[in-house]
């Protein structure tokens, strides 16, 4: 095992096996630095799934950037009035330009798993994309090795 993992409770085993799908084939996109069009992407996950990830129209996505950009640089983080669900495409991005090594979808125990990798250095680009990945299937992050 990584020294490197999130582990968390599995809520589900079907929503264990989609989330190690999904897994698998970020693993597989980042591996051989081929990542799909969007259209694969999608299809890798359910109803269920997606309604965990924000969607926004054109029209909401300028609101929100027009909020976003009038606000001043030190409040963004913080307005809670910007504050979204990821959105399922900015996940995929952030699993393709994170600066590390996927290395297993996997059990540790028969009620918890973990997605292990290994970072090729510092800064990586950091565990949000992963949290989000297990967040979306149903699952709850007990413990982060960063």
């Amino acid at each position: 095992m990584s020294n490197f993992y999130i582990e968390f409770e599995i809520e589900s085993e079907a929503g264990f096996q989609k989330l190690a799908t999904l897994y698998a084939a970020l693993q597989e996109a980042k591996a051989n630095d081929d990542w799909k069009n969007d259209a694969y992407w999608l299809r890798i996950i359910d109803e269920g799934v997606r309604e965990h990830f924000w969607w926004p129209s054109e029209a909401e996505a300028e609101a929100w950037r027009r909020k976003w950009f009038s606000r001043p640089i030190e409040k963004r983080l913080s307005d809670p009035s910007l504050q979204t669900k990821w959105d399922y495409g900015s996940m995929i991005e952030a699993f393709r330009n994170g600066d590390y090594e996927l290395l297993a979808c996997r059990r540790s125990s028969n009620e918890r798993a973990r997605i292990e990798f290994d970072p090729y250095g510092h800064p990586y680009g950091g565990t949000e994309c992963m949290r989000c990945l297990v967040e979306a299937f149903g699952h709850r992050v007990v413990e982060v090795r960063e």
